[in-house]
């Protein structure tokens, strides 16, 4: 199950709880965060050399 979808099975039948939403968007995207934290110099810096197949 993606995010989104696992966001939304999560939803209460008193209509959307904007607070409670926010609260399980932070919580879902922290690990991503922390991922890309460590990993940042290799991340960017396999970005930077994409397109330079020639050199």
């Amino acid at each position: 199950m993606t995010l989104p979808v696992g966001l939304e099975t999560v939803s209460t039948g008193f209509g959307i709880v904007f607070a409670e939403n926010m609260a399980r968007s932070v919580l879902a995207a922290l690990p991503l965060i922390v991922v890309f934290l460590f990993f940042q110099r290799q991340i960017i810096k396999g970005i930077a050399t994409t397109g330079l197949g020639g050199q």
